[in-house]
């Protein structure tokens, strides 16, 4: 599958209906705060999110054996009230390749010298979640008061998890967060590494194993520009030995952008047997959703092409034959900045693009994956009842 370009006006794009296949997984009566997608060891799509009912905050996570259609034997862990939902950090599971399951989430521990003070922790269970371990410290600082947090966590190539998370300053010219890198050996992390020492403060990573075997974190790099000014542009850093060391970080794309301030939206991965593509919200030299491609043995990505100068949050999946999109778009004519769910799905002749929510919904924090026959999609949006987390199948 090779790049594909989507300026050219002899492309097919049509309007698809996927609003009847949607389901919601979250429960009526209880508040949906954030919601992830993933695989289990046998690569089936495993949904999960988080619901707050009054003081009680809890993880879920369901399996699907049909390849998205329905999910089965929800999986609930409890988690206290200080745990972080927001969608740059949201909690998350991974699958190692034996089966034990690992559930990682950040919590927020405020002190008088630093606000925004916090920890990323992680449980294991080995009994499909059954039952769990107690929690431990996912990084080897433990010092407290320091900021850990926006973190990422991914199956690697040797069936291991990675994770990696924003963590203290290291650099004081440019006030940004480093970057850190670490893997389980059995049931613990170890191993951890830098991998940068200037990140954009509140904006999500990226952990992607691709299809060559290689392991990337993309973020939001921060660095100083002309006159000392703050550029966050996106980040790419790469390990073909299993997470043993990066390459140097370079830039996904130049678009300078100049801002004084966290965007709170990080960059997306997915890849082809041809290379990566990544997607982007940036205000740099052009605002709107950007997307490149970086072949496989090239040094660096493509010029970035626009997808929506309206949309925001994207993320992206691929399969032998498709690239996916979704992002959230406002709504037309919407003074009260709601959004829906779009998607768009390219190959090598066509381009689809559809809106995935009813158009009167505000819909938000979209995910996709692929499956066996298709893609899986999961998203937040507000209904009558609340807040729900809901599910489509492309």
């Amino acid at each position: 599958m090779r790049p594909f370009t989507f300026i050219a006006l002899s492309l097919l794009v049509v309007a698809c209906k996927p609003k009847d296949r949607i389901q919601a997984l979250s429960s009526e009566k209880a508040k949906a705060e954030s919601v992830y997608l993933t695989h289990d060891e046998n690569d089936n799509p495993v949904a999960v999110w988080t619901e707050r009912d009054g003081d009680r905050l809890n993880l879920y996570y369901a399996i699907s054996g049909d390849q998205g259609n329905t999910f089965m034997n929800i999986i609930m862990l409890p988690l206290s009230s200080d745990v972080a939902t927001h969608a740059e950090g949201m909690p998350k599971v991974a699958f190692r390749k034996d089966g034990t399951i690992i559930a990682a989430y950040e919590k927020k521990s405020p002190t008088e010298t630093n606000k925004y003070a916090g920890s990323i922790y992680y449980r294991t269970s080995s009994d499909k979640g059954q039952t769990w371990t107690s929690e431990s410290f996912l990084h080897s600082d433990t010092i407290a008061g320091r900021s850990r947090s926006y973190f990422d966590i991914e199956r690697l190539p040797d069936g291991e998890v990675g994770a990696s998370w924003l963590d203290i300053k290291l650099n004081n010219e440019t006030g940004g967060r480093s970057v850190r890198f670490a893997k389980t050996n059995g049931l613990r992390f170890a191993s951890e590494i830098l991998v940068d020492s200037s990140a954009c403060q509140c904006c999500r990573i990226d952990v992607y194993s691709d299809l060559g075997g290689r392991i990337n974190v993309a973020y939001r790099g921060l660095m100083k520009g002309k006159m000392g000014q703050p550029v966050r542009d996106m980040m790419i850093a790469t390990s073909s030995n299993n997470g043993d060391s990066f390459t140097t970080p370079i830039k996904i794309s130049q678009d300078n952008w100049v801002i004084d301030g966290c965007p709170h939206t990080g960059p997306t991965l997915c890849s082809s047997k041809g290379g990566v593509y990544s997607m982007w919200y940036t205000e740099g030299n052009g605002t709107g959703l950007y997307y490149s491609f970086k072949q496989t043995g090239a040094d660096n990505f493509g010029k970035r092409e626009l997808i929506s100068n309206a949309g925001r949050h994207p993320q992206v999946s691929a399969d032998e034959t498709r690239f996916v999109m979704v992002w959230e778009e406002a709504l037309d004519g919407n003074t009260d900045k709601a959004t829906s769910i779009v998607c768009q799905i390219s190959n090598d002749n066509q381009v689809t693009k559809q809106s995935i929510t009813p158009g009167t919904s505000n819909a938000y924090a979209p995910v996709v994956t692929q499956t066996k026959n298709g893609f899986l999609v999961a998203f937040l949006m507000d209904t009558e009842s609340g807040v729900r987390m809901f599910t489509a199948k492309l």
